[in-house]
């Protein structure tokens, strides 16, 4: 993504445009700048990893709200400058990949960050520090739906006609899953477009936002679905009739977490909130309230959580993008979907 931007974006990223909406926390020694998205993650970052945990090492955070794209692009845009405008950015791991290329992010080792030496296998990079992870399942209303879909391509059943819809934001992990259930891998579009295209026909609904996909299970507009077991778990916990089922061809892993760019103005600050964050506690309270998995080996979920996020026995293949091949397919995966999925 950061090397397909328009001219407007990586001015905004710049700060050229409009300023992002900047939060300070109050009675710190020491301020650091977090990129970070809004809503629920921002406020679980606070009550999760900066009050327990951060505040007590003397640094608070000067909290810069804004969507993925533009903070990346501010990243990019300032990379030539000698001091950066962001200490800590969250990211998805596709996006930290694309930003390691291009030489932008500084190494994260233990000894900068020592946490970052009980991260799971699979789930970070080199410049990368994994926060929260999920597997992406079928989602189905258990009232409606007596027999669980097994594969990604029950959604392009007639029986099903007009009862699928998952958020349009997710679009590119979708594919991903197409992929996966058409060829064994998550890189084979060709084949992907070809399944979704069945799917669209079959009366596919898009939802703006994540959250905007739960309600329609419990209003009966949809009845099957492709969502992040995180998020089925804070639906159920909500009210809404929605379960996960995981495909037999196996999940694509979303995983989301925090760089630190070379150039930023506070490195000791931002090494210090990230190993925060990789605290065992930290990565435990965000299971219990978003559903997230944790992504190191020294948490263990326990109770209705532990029960909620369990894996099937045997396990399903669980597969995380191939960043190197995803990076370079998104733009034409982008368009694709735009003219052929939402007719813009």
């Amino acid at each position: 993504m950061p090397e397909v931007f328009s001219r407007r974006t990586l001015l905004a990223g710049a700060g050229l445009l409009a300023a992002p909406a900047l939060i300070r926390s109050a009675h710190a020694e020491e301020t650091f700048i977090l990129g970070t998205w809004g809503g629920d993650y921002q406020r679980l970052q606070m009550e999760n990893i900066e009050k327990p945990i951060a505040s007590k090492l003397g640094i608070a955070s000067v909290v810069d709200v804004a969507d993925e794209l533009p903070r990346v692009a501010k990243i990019m845009a300032s990379r030539r400058l000698p001091r950066g405008q962001m200490d800590v950015a969250c990211v998805q791991a596709v996006q930290a990949y694309s930003m390691a290329e291009a030489g932008v992010l500084e190494e994260l080792t233990p000894d900068k960050v020592p946490n970052i030496a009980h991260v799971k296998a699979g789930l970070g990079m080199t410049c990368f520090a994994p926060h929260i992870w999920s597997p992406q399942i079928l989602s189905y209303n258990p009232e409606r739906v007596k027999s669980p879909p097994t594969s990604f391509a029950e959604l392009a059943d007639p029986k099903y006609k007009d009862k699928v819809g998952f958020p349009d934001v997710n679009y590119f992990y979708v594919m991903m899953a197409a992929s996966l259930y058409a060829s064994g891998t998550s890189t084979d579009f060709v084949k992907a477009k070809e399944l979704l295209t069945k799917v669209n026909a079959n009366g596919l609904h898009l939802y703006p936002s994540t959250d905007a996909g739960g309600p329609p299970f419990k209003s009966g507009e949809i009845d099957v679905g492709v969502m992040w077991l995180a998020r089925i778990a804070m639906w159920q916990n909500a009210g809404i009739p929605v379960a996960a089922a995981f495909p037999k061809e196996g999940c694509i892993l979303y995983v989301s977490g925090m760089v630190v760019p070379k150039n930023a103005p506070n490195k000791k600050a931002a090494f210090a909130y990230i190993n925060a964050m990789l605290e065992p506690a930290a990565q435990i309270g965000f299971a219990e309230h978003m559903g997230y998995l944790p992504t190191v080996t020294t948490a263990t979920l326990t109770g209705k959580v532990a029960k909620q996020l369990a894996m099937p026995d045997p396990e399903p293949k669980l597969m995380p993008p191939d960043f190197a091949v995803t990076s370079k397919a998104l733009p034409d995966v982008t368009d694709w979907w735009k003219k052929t999925i939402q007719h813009v």
